[in-house]
């Protein structure tokens, strides 16, 4: 025969509406359950994912109300909230992985999947165990076991004794053969926690470990006051460890011991002994328990790879752009490699999307296309503005202000004298064959402006609208500055200057995210940065340089401020958080 709840949650489900003939005490809990579980049903059956049901599930009940106002109290309470919520998380987080994974699984299958993770604390199915392998389980499936060395852990205030009441969403564990009841008080529930402690401390034959860790703050985690009646006084270990107590670092550890010119060969011989026998462990359907055990599988002992195939004809020009002539000469030929080579970069963001529509504005103003007003550059943003993708809203509007602060800043600049220059081209593109020793580079790009000084030179400005700036000595040598003077002197520009080949008069960066110094105009003015006119031959052995490390094919990595928005930094070498791919 059915429990009573069983019967009221079942009515819930098929007609909520039913329950309104039950005592109002026991019926309105199954009442509110079943309408927010047919809510649910009725998302999924409409296509909704498992993620968006789990959340009208969860936004649903007043257990998000309850468990946050249990985490802010803190103490014992507060720290079994604060794990409630992290479980919830981990739950969503899991929901939107298989979402994103599968692109819409179903929640069904998405159940299926958490109940097939095999978790030895939830399960009470009994299986096969090795004989030379660590055993986990609950304290309440070690009774009637033993073993040589028992390790007791997390035996924290809390977690252990756990005072918190057992039972289901309905408390069906409390129906009995003589009615409804009473639930455990909390002195109950401490003495079975006791017991249970006693059970899980009594399993080791020879030794037992129990460990348990203290926060120095109040609130925070700390040792049960079970440790005080095991009689042994607690060996306090401050530090970190010399190395993660998991699998991965101990693989690292013993790899780097192998290899370690500086260890005795007995040590590194007794290494690679250990690192076979984790290499030939293997689950019950043969797959490899520790893969990264294997020599096979440590790719910092591969030798580079090589092809029979140049990358470029050496006897036809490098093509670089300004951009390529500094990533590969001054800042990190890899990344230059990996970016434009092996089209591996990530897409556009917003921030790329920003300094396109600020440069074609500007472009449209200097054209005449557009008058230089900032309300009618202001409604031709707005028209493109929403295309651009940006994280939230607030991002987006921030984003927009600048935006106008960058427009404002470049209608200054183009109607305040500039030294007697004038406008002769703007988005002027170029592709010149400049020599560089006894390599020919071809140089292709864009100039934003080109301009005529009084003294009938050309002037090339280029419009920034990034958040950083090069400093006075960058600038003196910036290498995106120089390949379009030398592209003017390679007549670049000549067309726009009736058909004769003008000197350069040298190149400007015009930061429209940036204000100018108080002394040159203040906010309300870009900062200019400017390039005087090209000496010496620095600008041939930067020519030289990348073009030389594009045919030999040699890209190492460098790392410097550039790696602040490199896509490939995580398996970059060069850096802490890469290093890991090669060592």
């Amino acid at each position: 025969m059915p429990a009573p709840s069983d019967v009221l949650l079942a009515r819930a489900l098929a007609e909520p509406e039913r329950l309104t003939a039950h005592d109002p005490a026991y019926a309105r809990g199954a009442q509110r359950l079943g309408l927010l579980l047919r809510k649910a049903r009725e998302l999924l059956q409409g296509g909704g994912t498992a993620e968006e049901a789990l959340w009208i599930l969860w936004d649903g009940t007043p257990w998000p109300d309850r468990l946050e106002r249990r985490a802010r109290r803190g103490g014992p309470a507060g720290r079994n909230a604060d794990r409630d919520l992290d479980a919830v998380c981990a739950l969503f987080d899991t929901a939107a992985r298989a979402e994103e994974r599968t692109g819409g699984s179903g929640a069904l299958n998405f159940l299926e999947q958490l109940e097939a993770e095999d978790i030895a604390a939830d399960t009470l199915t009994a299986r096969t165990t090795r004989p030379d392998a660590v055993r986990l389980m609950t304290a309440h499936r070690s009774k009637g076991l033993e073993w040589s060395l028992v390790v007791v852990a997390g035996v924290q205030e809390g977690l252990w004794p756990d005072l918190r009441r057992r039972g289901s969403l309905l408390e069906a564990d409390r129906i009995g053969r003589d009615g409804l009841a009473e639930p455990l008080t909390p002195g109950a529930l401490l003495a079975e926690e006791r017991r249970l402690f006693y059970v899980a401390a009594t399993r080791a034959r020879d030794r037992l470990v129990v460990t348990a860790v203290k926060a120095p703050a109040e609130d925070g985690d700390q040792p049960s006051r079970l440790l005080t009646e095991l009689g042994v006084t607690p060996k306090d270990v401050t530090g970190r460890p010399r190395r993660p107590l998991a699998v991965p670092a101990l693989v690292a550890e013993l790899r780097a011991t192998t290899v370690d010119p500086d260890a005795s060969p007995a040590l590194r011989d007794a290494a690679a002994r250990r690192l076979a026998r984790l290499a030939a462990l293997t689950d019950d359907e043969d797959r490899p328990l520790v893969p990264a055990a294997h020599p096979q599988r440590w790719w910092g002992l591969y030798e580079p790879t090589r092809s029979s195939v140049p990358l470029r004809d050496r006897d036809r020009p490098v093509a670089l752009s300004g951009s390529a002539l500094d990533q590969l000469a001054n800042t990190c030929s890899l990344q230059w490699f990996l970016g434009r080579e092996v089209k591996a970069d990530a897409p556009s963001t917003a921030a790329q999307g920003f300094g396109n529509v600020v440069h074609v504005l500007a472009d449209e103003v200097a054209s005449g296309r557009t008058p230089a007003d900032l309300a009618v550059l202001m409604e031709r943003l707005d028209t493109v503005w929403d295309a651009l993708a940006f994280d939230a809203p607030w991002k987006s509007a921030q984003e927009k202000e600048n935006a106008r602060a960058a427009l404002e800043r470049f209608l200054r600049w183009h109607t305040t004298d500039r030294g007697g220059r004038a406008a002769v081209a703007t988005e002027h593109e170029f592709d010149v064959t400049l020599e560089a020793g006894d390599v020919a580079v071809r140089v292709r790009g864009s100039m934003d402006r080109v301009e005529a000084d009084p003294q009938g030179r050309a002037y090339v400005v280029d419009f920034k609208t990034g958040k950083s700036a090069p400093t006075k000595d960058e600038v003196a040598r910036h290498p995106q500055l120089a390949v379009y003077q030398l592209a003017v002197r390679e007549g670049a520009v000549d067309e726009v200057f009736d058909g004769v080949r003008p000197a350069s008069g040298g190149a400007e960066l015009v930061q429209l995210r940036q204000g100018a110094a108080q002394r040159d105009g203040g906010e309300t003015v870009p900062k200019v940065q400017a390039q005087q006119p090209l000496d010496g031959e620095w600008v041939g052995d930067l020519l030289a340089t990348a073009a030389g490390r594009v045919l030999d094919e040699r890209f190492a990595p460098a790392a410097g401020r550039h790696c602040d928005h490199c896509s490939f930094r995580s398996s970059c070498s060069a850096r802490p958080e890469g290093r890991q791919t090669v060592e």
